[in-house]
Order: structure tokens, then C-alpha cells, then sequence
């Protein structure tokens, strides 16, 4: 693939204009989701900067098969986020062609990763407070309980899975606001499709849920676990599928019998799936956790919060929250409980935590390091 080397966009490049603003190259991002590469660019209008967007490219001309499949999945992409519009959604502005290459122009969201704000907190030495964790949980299960409801303009259920939660895909931003971002390998039943896009696992596997570790479909419930992961970890610190004690041959004896060569089986097809990462001790993990193993990580925690957790990290997708909307209700609930925790509260929390670890952590998020995140990668629309 062409853009999978070699940026061909070199720096302060003029890429195109349209209607009336002109979008210069910042920096290459790398490949994506498709083998588009991803830029960074600074949208300005008469010579002054605007905002600073997020570029997919792919080129138009190249009639080799996999740029039609590249293409074709970018443009359902595309087609996908015009369903999505939600405040705590990340927008899409806009596709454009010029010079022979497909743009689409996407939201930069301005802020932290939950990645970034983990390190943050290992760099003074504590978590964020619970409140905190809850706010930003139930802002994000509320954007998920309006993707998993989006219908078609026929009324027919789209079945979007965002299938790809990680602490890089949730944004909370200077002001507090917080934000999902990059649907780019949801799956869907998009109209005029005929399957399902996107199908088998393509989420980062440490941050899979059982079912899709297993081999087994996966569905809206999926998305709560692996949400439910991420707010784990960032109020504990603890990975629910990371066993920081155990070798995968002590994983193997807590396999089930009858199980062994069903999950061998599952690891040999995972190992193909992610091309290069062995997911061995995250598939057995996931295979043979306990509600116990939950109970162990959630103990710093309050005792509504980790009646939350009880329901949200279970193994069997039946036995979770029914939707996203529920999960939303459930936090929001032991959120009031706790007291009012606002946008603006949440800004003094990650102000008061980054003097806590030192300006220079507050530096190299804004600095041009900060632009080589993923989680700058959206695919949503943007509101009307």
C-alpha cells in the first residue's frame, strides 16, 4: 500500500480548500483503520487558524483491489457517522476530493485521552476521584445508548457496535466536556448493505470483550464490558483481563474441562486475527474469571459502585446490564448519591491533577507529541 510508508503529504502542504478555508499539513499520523493515512492539518480561513482537524486519505485513481476495499470501507464509514449525532459523540465535518485523493475531515478533540489522564495519575501517585470516574462513565454509556438505538430513515435498527473502546477512544476536554471518538470498526447493518461491515474482531485486544476473545458474535452488550474495563482501570488501576500473578500454564488449569481445545482452537484464530500480538493470556483470562476476580479488583472502590461493576463485568453477555441506557441510569444513579459533579469539576480535577504531576505533563499533551494519538481519530458527524 502506497500511504503505508513514506508520508507522500509533506508538512505546511496546502492539501485543498473548500468553501472558503484552506487546510495546511501539520503531520502524519500514520496508517489507519483502512490503510488511509491519517493527518493532521490546520484548517485556516484568510491566513488564520480556525481549529485543527483529523484527515483521512485515500487515494482515487488506484483501481488495485485492496484500495476498492479501502475505499468502499471508508465510505461506509462516512455513511455511518451521518446516524450519529450525540454531544458526547465526536463529530465528522465533511469528505472532500481533490488532487486525486478522497479526504474526510474529522473532529481533533481538544483535551486528554483516559490513557493520557492514567499516566497523569500514576505521575503524582493517585487515581482520579470515584466521582470523576462515574461522570465520565455515564456521559459515555449515554453515547453508546444513542448509537445502539440509532435507526435507519426506514426505521430499521442499524445495530451499531462501536466494538473498539479503549482509554485512547474516550476524550475528556479542557472544559470538562467528555467525548467518544472513532467508530472506525464498528459493525453495522448500514442501509443497502446486505451483511453486517466489519466482520471478526478488530479492536484491540486487551480491551475485548469474552465474547469476541472467544469467537462468539458480539452485540451492544459488548460494548458495555469493555467500557466497563476502562472505568475499572481508571478508577483502580487494575485490568479485570490482565493476570498479574498467574502464567498462562496456571490459566490453563482453571480451564473448564471439555474447554481445552474449544479455546486453543479460539487462540490459534485469534492469533491470525491480530496479526502479530499473541492474545494467549488475555483469551484465557477472559475464559476463566471470576466473579471473585471482579469483587478483588473493585475493593478500593464504594460499595454502589461496585454494585455496578458486579453486574458490568460478567462473562455471559445475558447476566450484564440489558443496554447501554441502563448502565447509564445505574451510574448516574450512585453519581447523585455522591453529590452534584459538573463539566466544570471535572476541568478543576484534571487541572488540580496535572500540578500534582508537573507542568510537563500539561506541556507534551498540547505539544506536537500529543497529535500522534489515535484517539484523535474520529468518524462521527457533525451536529446538525
Amino acid at each position: 500500500m502506497p500511504y503505508s510508508g513514506t508520508s507522500l503529504f509533506p508538512e505546511g502542504l496546502v492539501l485543498f480548500s473548500l468553501k472558503g478555508a484552506t487546510y495546511e499539513m501539520l503531520e502524519d499520523l500514520g496508517p489507519g483503520h483502512h490503510g488511509e493515512r491519517v493527518l493532521s492539518a490546520l484548517q485556516r480561513v484568510k491566513d488564520k487558524v480556525v481549529r485543527r482537524v483529523i484527515l483521512k486519505a485515500l487515494p482515487l485513481s488506484d483501481s488495485a483491489a485492496v484500495w476498492k476495499e479501502a475505499r468502499k470501507r471508508l465510505e461506509e464509514e462516512i455513511q455511518l457517522a451521518t446516524f450519529l449525532r450525540h454531544p458526547n459523540i465526536a463529530c465528522v465535518h465533511g469528505a472532500h476530493k481533490a488532487k486525486g485523493t478522497l479526504f474526510v475531515i474529522t473532529e481533533a478533540v481538544a483535551g486528554f485521552s483516559l490513557n493520557t489522564l492514567l499516566d497523569v495519575s500514576a505521575a503524582r501517585g493517585s487515581y482520579f476521584p470515584e466521582s470523576f470516574m462515574l461522570y465520565v462513565g455515564a456521559r459515555i454509556a449515554g453515547a453508546l445508548a444513542h448509537a445502539h438505538t440509532c435507526r435507519s430513515a426506514q426505521g430499521e435498527p442499524l445495530k451499531i457496535v462501536h466494538r473498539a473502546i479503549d482509554p485512547t477512544r474516550i476524550r475528556v476536554t479542557f472544559d470538562g466536556q467528555v467525548k467518544l471518538t472513532d467508530f472506525g470498526v464498528a459493525s453495522a447493518r448500514l442501509p443497502g448493505q446486505r451483511t453486517t461491515r466489519r466482520p471478526g474482531t478488530r479492536g484491540e485486544v486487551f480491551w475485548a470483550s469474552p465474547e469476541a476473545l472467544l469467537g462468539q458474535p458480539e452485540d451492544a452488550r459488548s460494548d458495555l464490558f469493555m467500557l466497563g474495563m476502562v472505568l475499572l482501570e481508571f478508577a483502580t488501576g487494575k485490568h479485570l483481563l490482565s493476570a498479574y500473578n498467574l502464567l498462562p500454564k496456571d490459566l490453563w488449569v482453571l480451564v473448564p474441562e471439555g474447554e481445552t481445545e474449544p479455546l486453543r482452537s479460539a487462540i490459534a484464530r485469534m492469533r491470525n486475527a491480530w496479526r502479530g500480538v499473541d492474545p494467549e493470556e488475555t483469551i484465557l483470562r477472559a475464559a476463566t474469571f471470576t466473579p471473585a476476580d471482579v469483587e478483588a479488583a473493585t475493593q478500593t472502590l464504594s460499595e454502589p459502585t461496585r454494585a455496578v461493576f458486579r453486574k458490568l463485568l460478567r462473562r455471559k453477555p445475558a447476566e450484564r446490564h440489558m443496554s447501554a441506557l441502563t448502565l447509564q441510569d445505574d451510574l448516574a444513579k450512585v453519581l447523585r448519591a455522591r453529590g452534584s459533579f459538573t463539566a466544570r469539576m471535572a476541568s478543576q480535577e484534571i487541572q488540580a491533577a496535572l500540578r500534582g504531576a508537573g507542568q510537563a505533563m500539561a506541556e507534551d499533551e498540547e505539544g506536537p507529541k500529543s497529535l500522534r494519538h489515535q484517539d484523535f481519530i474520529t468518524t462521527e458527524p457533525s451536529p446538525a
